[in-house]
């Protein structure tokens, strides 16, 4: 190696210290949102961007239960509703587990939505500034939409940057 090459090596390896520094940093716990929860719901971020018809900032994605959902409409004031059943298979407990149980997604878009903007809000007589959507992930569909003024306890939101 030249003395020159020599002269470049201690960059090289400070600017490769900083890059895996980097990359540790973001992968680990505390870094935003969760990969796992914008990942396991990503099908789906198009369905919601149009329900809110392009307006709004995408403020929180996260998986949640159909129980959770519930009690987020009740909070919200909102009626919860049945959801569609799916198809009956006889594959085995775990299986049919799942199938009872549809992967879902909470989607929140902060913005302005007057009475009548979203289609199928719950409420459907309600303005607000929040748009809280609950999406199934598999055959992407629309399990509610909720549209408040308040986000309930427990929902920190916070910006996501694609």
């Amino acid at each position: 190696m030249t003395i020159l090459g020599w002269r470049m090596a201690p960059a090289a390896v400070a600017g490769l210290a900083i890059l895996l520094a980097l990359v540790v940093a973001c992968a680990g716990p505390g870094g935003g949102a969760p990969a796992s929860d914008v990942s396991g719901c990503a099908a789906v971020l198009p369905l919601a961007r149009t329900i809110v018809h392009d307006r709004g900032t995408l403020i929180y994605v996260r998986r949640i239960n159909q129980a959770d959902a519930d009690s987020l409409a009740r909070k919200l004031g909102a009626t919860p509703t049945a959801p569609a059943q799916p198809h009956a298979r006889h594959r085995g407990q775990h299986l049919a587990a799942r199938i009872r149980q549809p992967k879902t997604c909470l989607i929140v878009y902060h913005g302005s939505y007057p009475q009548g903007t979203i289609t199928r809000a719950s409420p459907p007589a309600v303005a607000g500034h929040y748009a809280l959507i609950v999406l199934r992930v598999r055959h992407p569909s629309i399990d509610r939409i909720l549209v408040t003024d308040r986000l309930p306890s427990g929902l920190k939101p916070r910006i996501i940057h694609f």
